[in-house]
């Protein structure tokens, strides 16, 4: 057995912050939603056209809930992360789990200001390697993570870059298009 030695015990925490203006802002959003399900529930209702009810106030209602629930999460399951010589413990933003990894489990390490991807070795002899993302945007003091995982990082981090421009143009028309699609199959 070791002898734990206090200066290495030290580590750097971690916690989403909480912004009460953003739960004010999806409580009003899922509000106005309700709002117009109440409204346009009695002309659809007198068109006894059910499927167009329950598509428009299904709409509205799953909205105003999918609101209430992303307001609601970092009250709920707030994203921390902890690191110290002797590893990473990390919960994510929509997982309640924490997931906790040692050094000597870690075969890279790639970094960024938004995004950090550990791909680490369950089990020291496992071949298998598996990702942890870890999502620093969710993070109070995000542009102070970089800085520690550099700090207690064992091994040579990689350096990322953010996306050129063009490839956010790229991602931003892609997904248009699969929104556009996605209703496209809705409409009879």
């Amino acid at each position: 057995m070791t002898a734990i030695n206090p200066e290495n015990d030290a580590q750097d925490n971690f916690v989403e912050g909480k912004e009460p203006s953003e739960l004010i802002f999806c409580l009003l959003l899922a509000s106005a939603y309700l709002g117009l399900a109440k409204f346009c529930w009695s002309p659809l209702y007198l068109t006894k056209s059910w499927k167009l009810l329950f598509n428009v106030e299904g709409f509205f209602v799953t909205i105003a809930i999918i609101a209430i629930l992303i307001g609601a999460r970092p009250y709920t399951a707030p994203s921390s992360l902890q690191l110290s010589s002797r590893g990473i413990k990390y919960r994510g933003p929509y997982w309640i789990q924490r997931k906790t990894v040692n050094w000597d489990q870690v075969s890279r390490v790639y970094l960024s200001p938004e995004l950090i991807l550990v791909l680490y070795r369950p089990k020291p002899d496992s071949k298998r390697i598996w990702p942890m993302p870890i999502f620093s945007i969710y993070l109070a003091e995000k542009d102070q993570v970089v800085k520690s995982f550099i700090k207690y990082c064992p091994i040579q981090a990689i350096m990322m870059k953010g996306p050129a421009r063009i490839s956010w143009i790229i991602a931003f028309v892609m997904l248009f298009a699969l929104v556009l699609w996605f209703f496209y199959l809705l409409t009879p």
